[in-house]
């Protein structure tokens, strides 16, 4: 009987999928093919060091911010678009690499797709956005001059001019329908000169923690260590600002 996850659990709302010691060990091996196969664009910060608080600083020298965010990502994604995907990248045995990688879709959509808690569905996901008509919508972007962060799911635009970034919000969101990832339409902000991402305020010149994240995470009792991982992490995402 084939097997790839040992079960499945809800966490915040989410499916999360436990995978085999075997789907564990494909997906590391296909982790280690592309390391060394594939140069991710630079405005993928999930690949960079920094990660989202770095998405966030990208941005700070602009005045006009857009975001768009991606429903149910990973269980957006077809196992036939993971193996035209592998096949494309020259993987050896695509087809039985995507049946490892991909599960019975366990919300509406696909019948069989990434699922969140495998090792692989990070990469697997880049490298379908990155031959998506999505990624050729940010590359109309940047030549236009916007400044783009994607971090998974989550793609932040911004320019100094309102037209441009206006012009680049709604390609984007064209070439997510046409790319079938559908956007979260209640967590969209479209052009604005503030906005809200990965719970953070984000204006020109300025990031800081959003006061409803201030206010959840200090409701309840914390250790000393978390307390003081949080101040860390406010002042990670403080560091970039002007005065």
């Amino acid at each position: 009987m084939f097997e790839n996850y040992k079960y499945k659990y809800r966490s915040r709302g989410k499916f999360i999928f436990v995978p085999t010691e075997r789907c564990e060990r494909k997906g590391r091996r296909l982790i280690q093919f592309f390391s060394t196969r594939v140069d991710f664009p630079d405005y993928f910060f999930h690949y960079k060091p920094g990660g989202h608080v770095a998405a966030l600083h990208a941005h700070l020298k602009n005045e006009f911010f857009f975001k768009i965010d991606i429903q149910n990502f990973f269980y957006s994604i077809a196992r036939n678009r993971v193996t035209r995907t592998l096949r494309d990248w020259g993987y050896l045995g695509a087809s039985n690499a995507a049946k490892w990688s991909c599960v019975a879709n366990p919300v509406p959509g696909p019948s069989y797709v990434l699922p969140i808690g495998f090792v692989q569905s990070p990469l697997l996901a880049s490298l379908v956005l990155m031959r998506s008509p999505v990624a050729k919508a940010i590359d109309r972007a940047r030549a236009n001059g916007v400044t783009i962060s994607v971090y998974l799911d989550d793609l932040i635009g911004s320019h100094g001019d309102e037209d441009t970034v206006r012009e680049a919000y709604e390609d984007i969101l064209r070439s997510c329908l046409e790319a079938n990832l559908i956007p979260n339409q209640n967590k969209l902000a479209p052009p604005n000169k503030a906005i809200v991402a990965f719970n953070c305020d984000l204006t020109r010149g300025n990031a800081e923690v959003t006061k409803e994240r201030l206010e959840r995470f200090f409701s309840i009792t914390h250790t000393d260590l978390s307390r003081r991982s949080f101040e860390e992490y406010r002042s990670r995402v403080a560091s970039a600002n002007v005065s």
